[in-house]
């Protein structure tokens, strides 16, 4: 019985030896899974940008500003505009992430208006971070302007019982001979109690709260910000997996080439081929938008039109993708393997789950490679801002670059396969 499972084991070896592309994926699968979830992917974002606007002309306004500008994880953007609205209007172009405007004679009285902090809800994880960050940033300075005023009022409460103590001090001494007089003036000298042994009561100190407003999204919710990158999501998975699959099965069960015996042309058997995943997945993005608008009590805030014509382009890229794996995968298992291999990375690195900013340098270049990259700007910035193609043409124009490219590529291989 040993010899016979050992035997069988063996044979399943030199099987998975002799399939190159799944032994690859069984190699590099786990590492490439290891380097990037344990070194690359975080949640936390390294550098916000932040505008400071100050218009106080107070000290408490000076040392504010300073603490945001050279706080750690603060990125300063200088805008033509140094306005509230200018900050509204870059945060809407997504060049700015967090604005601080602090007004005139900030914290010089406890009636002094008190600072905003505008925040970019759409970008959810670099709120949370500004959020984290007005604290922290506010923390030493809140000390320091305590220590200031403390100090300020010590010498002034010094000063003048200095200027007391002199006053009686002389009437005093004009009361008595001269002979007396320098004796008596060291002794009452020495009665003057030093600044530091005044017991007195703390000025209040003005507590650095500021007025924040969150754009976009007020409350922080995730949804807000991951339905609309699931909806290109359903459209990539469904489209690679249904293109992929459907054309391996047939190679498979010995139909496809059946088919190309018939009158049928090649681009027709194609054509025909894309129709169906092309449908579900269509079907699927609406069936998306639609329960997401209701559960989720999404408001879409752009041109609808232009977001599905802008999300077919993906549809596009996409099925010529799977058509592409198609034309490589031997059997449904390798077709299974390769279409998660192609799925799976551009989830992971696309910003839809992590911050694209928090990535390194190394695995951003390698995202902006992949078309999920453009399309979550695209997705979230139609929905939750509103915005248009002028805030979006370089997404926009980058993935029907990657439509015609794999469509065009996918179609010649598959006519040549077919041949």
């Amino acid at each position: 019985m040993l010899n016979r499972l050992l035997a069988l084991a063996g044979k399943e070896f030199i099987q998975i030896r002799r399939d190159k592309r799944t032994l690859a994926m069984m190699i590099v699968l786990p590492l490439l899974w290891l380097v990037l979830f344990g070194y690359a992917f975080s949640f936390d974002v390294k550098e916000v940008k932040v505008v400071v606007i100050d218009n106080s002309g107070s000290p408490t306004g000076a040392l504010v500003a300073k603490a945001f500008r050279e706080y750690d994880r603060s990125r300063v953007v200088t805008l033509a505009d140094s306005s509230e609205a200018g900050i509204r209007a870059a945060m809407y172009r997504g060049d700015v992430q967090m604005g601080i405007i602090i007004p005139p004679g900030y914290a010089e009285t406890e009636s002094s208006p008190p600072m905003k902090v505008i925040l970019d809800g759409s970008d959810l994880f670099a709120a949370q971070t500004g959020t984290r960050m007005i604290q922290k940033a506010l923390e030493p300075v809140q000390d320091e302007v305590k220590a200031q005023m403390q100090a300020k009022a010590k010498a002034d409460l010094a000063g003048r019982i200095a200027e007391q103590f002199q006053k009686v001090k002389g009437a005093l001494l004009a009361q008595v001979p001269a002979p007396v007089m320098a004796q008596l003036g060291g002794k009452l000298a020495a009665l003057q109690p030093p600044a530091d042994a005044l017991a007195f009561t703390p000025p209040a100190v003005p507590q650095l709260v500021p007025q924040v407003e969150t754009l976009y999204n007020p409350d922080l919710k995730s949804a807000n910000v991951m339905i609309p990158g699931l909806l290109g999501l359903v459209v990539m998975f469904m489209a690679i997996l249904m293109t992929v699959l459907g054309i391996v099965r047939e190679r498979e069960h010995g139909t496809l080439e059946q088919l190309v015996v018939t009158p049928i042309t090649p681009f027709e058997l194609m054509l025909g081929k894309l129709i169906p995943p092309f449908v579900i997945a269509a079907m699927d993005f609406a069936l998306v938008y639609l329960l997401g608008i209701d559960l989720f009590n999404l408001t879409f805030a752009g041109n609808f039109p232009l977001f599905v014509g802008l999300s077919m382009l993906l549809l596009f890229t996409t099925l010529g993708l799977g058509l592409l794996l198609s034309t490589v995968a031997q059997n449904q298992q390798q077709a299974m393997q390769l279409a998660m291999f192609t799925i799976f990375p551009q989830i992971l690195v696309s910003g839809l789950i992590f911050p694209l900013i928090s990535l390194p340098k190394w695995v951003q270049y390698i995202a902006y490679l992949l078309p999920f990259t453009h399309y979550v700007p695209i997705a979230r910035g139609m929905f939750i801002k509103g915005q248009g193609l002028d805030q979006l043409l370089v997404p926009s124009l980058v993935l029907a670059f990657y439509a015609v490219a794999a469509l065009v590529l996918a179609s010649v291989r598959f006519r040549k396969r077919l041949a």
